[in-house]
């Protein structure tokens, strides 16, 4: 699982910054955001040689391929972390020589280059690249007709005024690092004082996307506002203001076509739209997610930002999708960069307790480790809620663990909780430290007759089964009676029933023998729907006595 770890940041290094293929330098980044403070121990200045040298090899590649075959071939006899360490020493070897040559380049234009302006090395405006980029020039330049040369001018004109405008000045150095960061070639001849019409021409091109595609230009100058602010590290409140003045300018350009959702936001809600009814979880999350990319964004620019923690917590009965959920929020945790993998494992008390003292605290790190670079699924968390007076049961041990590991991980790993709603908010109090650690508690109601109906058509239409419309009134009716009855477990009862209902079809049809058509052994009907289930009520597990929904 540590070989499978490392491999998946190398390959989110490597898309962040539109590699094709993730070799020596991404993998041996990758080692960094495993273990940053160690890392830096053992090469001290490391990091910022590191950064230069991604920046150099940055490209425009939409997708990475996977690891190159001889990084891959190391990385597979890594199963520790000492041979992690032997590997970075050799990943270090081999990327030496580029790592000179880039720092000779940079020095020699140093050497020729004004003085005005230059960002440190290794400052917070090199941390996050930009949001400017060829990719977005080509789209533009499909949309609007320009040549691809044409909309790179254009496009980074307006970035150099942007720039010039935050920072009071122009410098020739500025454009060539935007230039460089963005991958967009070509420097203006002269930079303008205010911003150009390229953004409303955009937004009023026939191009079906055009609001789209206009919105995320300006987001992108802005971006390089932001990114020029910071480049010594200190943003005032003047530089602030002037941003917020481009903003407005922008604002005013897009004259109302705004579409800011971003692409990963985008396909999350088409995933979303998957699953029945949870508008307000999917407000919630979006809500959560935008907040933690912003904060993520100020960071990186040198901001002050209060620490964030994306852990969450999922109130709710069974069969709500609390499970679904979770795996589309790992997907868009790592769509838009706060997580270097879409990896979701999911456990519950077994999981995480031993049968024997000391055995839950390796079991538990386990887990958390198989999951880092991912989400980590704990079902039924309040059932660690296990206490006995002032006797500290196995599962108040394993939440101790998980608290810490929680904060120590927090930048790698999500962990959701979830269960009942009462019980988990019982659990979750017995820990002061749990609670600070989960910021966000996402209720998921219990679905609605239709909905549950709904989700009645879904299941049969995935299964190519065929619900006649009396039998859809029947389901109706059984559905509304045992949907009040305590332990009803919504999405998963109407499997259930619609799994009883099959079988009913089986056993009648077996009166025809192979007579009956392929139809008829597809097609339910109201006499085959049970009408006497009761659901099985599930009794939280654990010691603690929940409070009665």
């Amino acid at each position: 699982m540590l070989a499978e770890t490392l491999q998946d940041y190398a390959i989110s290094t490597a898309k962040r910054n539109e590699n094709e293929i993730a070799g020596s330098v991404h993998l041996l980044v990758a080692i960094r955001r495993w273990r940053e403070e160690r890392f830096d121990s053992e090469f001290p200045d490391l990091s910022l040689r590191l950064e230069a040298l991604l920046g150099s090899l940055r490209g425009t590649a939409n997708s990475v391929s996977g690891l190159e075959a001889p990084v891959r071939a190391k990385l597979a006899d890594v199963s520790d972390e000492k041979q992690v360490w032997l590997l970075a020493k050799d990943l270090l070897s081999a990327i030496e020589p580029q790592m000179k040559y880039v720092a000779a380049n940079a020095a020699a234009s140093q050497a020729n280059a004004p003085t005005v302006a230059q960002a440190p090395s290794g400052s917070a405006a090199e941390a996050l690249p930009l949001l400017l980029n060829a990719g977005l020039v080509e789209r533009i330049s499909v949309a609007t007709g320009w040549a691809v040369d044409e909309a790179s001018k254009r496009v980074l004109v307006d970035a150099c005024c942007v720039a010039a405008q935050v920072l009071g000045v122009a410098s020739p150095d500025m454009w060539s690092q935007i230039s460089s960061l963005s991958g967009i070639s070509g420097a203006p001849s002269e930079v303008p004082q205010e911003i150009s019409s390229l953004v409303a021409e955009v937004a009023e091109s026939l191009a079906d996307n055009s609001a789209r595609l206009a919105t995320q230009l300006a987001l992108a100058l802005v971006d390089v506002g932001e990114w020029a602010a910071a480049m010594d590290d200190v943003v005032t409140a003047e530089e602030t203001d002037r941003i917020d003045g481009i903003r407005l300018t922008l604002r005013g350009l897009l004259n109302g076509r705004i579409d800011a959702q971003s692409d990963a936001m985008v396909e999350f809600e088409e995933k979303f739209s998957q699953l029945v009814g949870m508008e307000l979880v999917k407000q919630d999350l979006r809500k959560r997610v935008d907040f933690l990319v912003v904060n993520k964004k100020r960071e990186k620019r040198g901001r002050s930002v209060d620490p964030q923690r994306m852990h969450m917590a999922f109130l709710g009965n069974p069969g709500t999708g609390k499970t679904s959920v979770a795996r589309l929020y790992a997907e868009l945790l790592m769509n838009v960069g706060l997580l270097p993998t879409n990896k979701i494992v999911e456990t519950d008390r077994s999981g995480l307790v031993g049968e024997y003292i000391g055995h839950t605290e390796k079991k538990t790190l386990g887990v958390v480790q198989d999951a880092e670079g991912g989400l980590l699924f704990i079902d039924e968390a309040y059932a660690l809620n296990d206490r006995y007076h002032t006797t500290k049961g196995f599962g108040e041990e394993a939440t101790d663990i998980l608290v810490k590991q929680m904060e120590d991980r927090r930048e790698s790993l999500v962990v959701i909780l979830a269960g009942y709603k009462q019980p988990m908010l019982d659990y979750i109090g017995t820990n002061p430290g749990l609670r600070s650690r989960i910021p966000a508690l996402i209720d998921f109601p219990d679905y609605s007759l239709d909905e549950l109906v709904e989700i009645m058509h879904r299941v049969a239409d995935r299964k190519g089964i065929i619900v006649s419309g009396a039998a859809e009134q029947q389901m109706r009716l059984v559905l509304g009676e045992i949907r009040t009855h305590e332990g009803f477990g919504n999405a998963r009862e109407v499997e259930n029933l619609l799994e009883a209902a099959q079988r009913n079809v089986t056993a009648r049809m077996n009166a025809l023998g192979n007579l009956a058509t392929e139809a008829e052994s597809h097609t339910i009907l109201a006499e085959d729907i049970p009408g006497d289930v009761v659901p099985q009520k599930r009794n939280p597990i654990g010691f603690a006595r929940p409070t009665p929904l």
